[in-house]
């Protein structure tokens, strides 16, 4: 009982201390040059990054697994990796292409990086375009990590650069002002009515009318009566 116990307590103690202990990788990561993490980039700018992935099999013991692969991804538009490989021979640096391709994701197979009792560099160059994103948000430049035959990725090996795209926000649309069409009133003056002219009466000549012929006859009837009687009576 008191062994099973033992055990117990000791495997648990191991447990611990393997997940506080870090593994201890095959290569090492630096000399990062590109966008700082969590930069702003504008849509259709042009990124240039570049960064070493160091194997020293001297120095950490450990050997690239040859059926693990290095895989490198990128969300740039239209990007451009130039991969080569570094090492000394006879005291001299001799440079070798391991990848040249325009390409989203390049993957460098575990043979051309399992070496044992060795040093050497891997130099990456990349560039690429800031996609144009229908609005802000975050992008990776790049993820580098190391995946096993599974596809899985070998623990403590992810490495990761993003930036923020910032779209610029359009401004609001003022519609124009369509004045409001001119109501001309046209105002006819109604026609002045001529004036009125009283037209006075021409007042005709009045004239006296004469005796009436009755009457005259009447008198000269009488005229002769009288002038016969006188006659009569001489």
């Amino acid at each position: 009982m008191k062994n099973s116990q033992f055990f117990l307590r000791s495997g648990l103690v191991i447990l611990v201390l393997l997940l506080f202990i870090s593994p201890v990788s095959a290569w090492s990561f630096s000399r990062w040059a590109g966008p700082a993490e969590g930069a702003e980039l504008q849509p259709g700018s042009t990124v240039t990054a570049g960064y070493t992935i160091s194997f020293s099999s001297f120095e950490s013991g450990e050997t690239f697994d040859s059926e693990d692969s290095l895989v490198m991804y990128t969300d740039l538009s239209n990007p451009q990796w130039i991969v080569t490989k570094t090492e000394e021979i006879n005291e001299e640096p001799v440079t070798s292409s391991l990848a040249n391709r325009q390409a989203a994701q390049v993957r460098l197979d575990g043979w051309s990086l399992s070496f044992s009792k060795k040093q050497f560099t891997v130099d990456v160059a990349l560039t690429g375009t800031v996609p144009a994103l229908n609005e802000s948000g975050e992008i990776l430049v790049l993820r580098l990590q190391e995946l096993d035959p599974e596809a899985e990725t070998v623990y403590g090996t992810l490495k990761k650069k993003s930036a923020l795209v910032v779209v610029p926000t359009p401004e609001p649309t003022v519609a124009p002002v369509t004045p409001e069409p001119e109501i001309v009133i046209e105002i006819t003056p109604e026609p002045v009515a001529s004036p009125v002219t009283t037209m006075t009466p021409t007042k005709k000549q009045t004239y006296t009318p004469g005796p009436d012929p009755v009457m005259v006859c009447s008198m000269l009837a009488g005229l002769i009566l009288v002038a016969g009687l006188c006659r009569r009576y001489r």
